[in-house]
């Protein structure tokens, strides 16, 4: 296998956890196989971020420090992504499973002329080729895809683990030209929620529906997750309606869970609410 490149994602000026794990993952394919392992940061912080990329498993980190990358427009991401498959021979490109990632990985392949795969769980060496795994129809079937020539691939969160940061890792940092101004389109307003929640990092999750029935209702989940010491998560329904901010949605839409203990409240179930759970290691539902 030739040469990883992995879009390491900047969130504020930080490495995003998914492109952490995207990095890990290469770092493992490239054990394996001998290929280098670059990145590519783009962005206002694309430079400061490097250190931390190698850190992190890179070899080498291509950064176009340029404010006028973000918020992010797929046309100049694209172009960047491009190029640096081009100057570097890569065979494999790694994004994350973002909405940033997933928006850039069709565009990126339809411009290589690649095969995209997208939303993986895992992925390894296989003959010298990777190949992908994907569990699907409501995450109860295991699909596994390879193919010929240059991939891009998305890799969801949970693919590895967070790569222990080695400050003693030593690699090359390489400027590359933005082609920020060639974008045709431009951001007129961009709303961020803040977030006062990690619920990726919880143990103990309660989790709400519109089943709860109204916002008064919802203070009692509030004073149950206070005496549990849980998180406070809740369906879209919940967030919708205005019972809690954004940053508390789980599902596929939101945050993707892996609690000891998840317990659902007032919760349908649908499938959508389930993809941010099926991972926790004990589900509790109260109807």
């Amino acid at each position: 296998m030739s040469d990883i490149l992995v879009y390491a994602q900047l969130d504020d000026g930080r490495l995003h956890d998914v492109a952490l794990q995207c990095l890990a993952a290469a770092r493992t394919l490239a054990g394996a196989s001998g290929a280098k392992v670059r990145a590519l940061t783009a962005g206002p912080g694309a430079a400061a971020a490097a250190s931390a990329a190698i850190a992190a498993g890179a070899d080498e980190v291509l950064t176009a420090d340029d404010p006028a990358l973000s918020p992010v427009l797929a046309a100049p991401h694209v172009a960047l992504l491009k190029g640096a498959v081009q100057s570097t021979g890569a065979t494999l490109v790694l994004l994350p499973s973002t909405t940033t990632g997933n928006d850039l990985a069709p565009l990126l392949a339809a411009a290589l002329d690649a095969a995209c795969i997208l939303d993986a769980d895992a992925v390894s060496l296989k003959d010298g080729r990777p190949v992908f795994q994907r569990l699907e129809f409501d995450r109860k079937a295991l699909s596994s895809y390879a193919a010929k020539g240059t991939v891009v691939a998305t890799l969801r969160d949970g693919v590895a683990p967070n790569p222990a940061s080695d400050a003693s890792r030593t690699g090359t940092v390489t400027p590359v030209a933005s082609p920020a101004a060639a974008a045709r389109s431009k951001v007129v307003r961009r709303d961020v929620t803040g977030h006062t929640v990690n619920l990726r990092a919880a143990k103990i999750i309660v989790g709400a529906g519109a089943g709860v029935g109204s916002a008064a209702n919802f203070e009692k989940i509030r004073e149950l997750a206070a005496a549990l010491g849980a998180e406070l998560g809740a369906t879209r329904a919940v967030v919708d309606a205005g019972w809690l901010p954004a940053g508390h949605q789980i599902g596929q839409t939101g945050v993707i869970v892996r609690p000891d203990v998840y317990i659902a409240v007032g919760i349908s179930g649908a499938v959508q609410h389930w993809v941010g759970i099926s991972e926790a290691k004990r589900i509790v539902a109260v109807n």
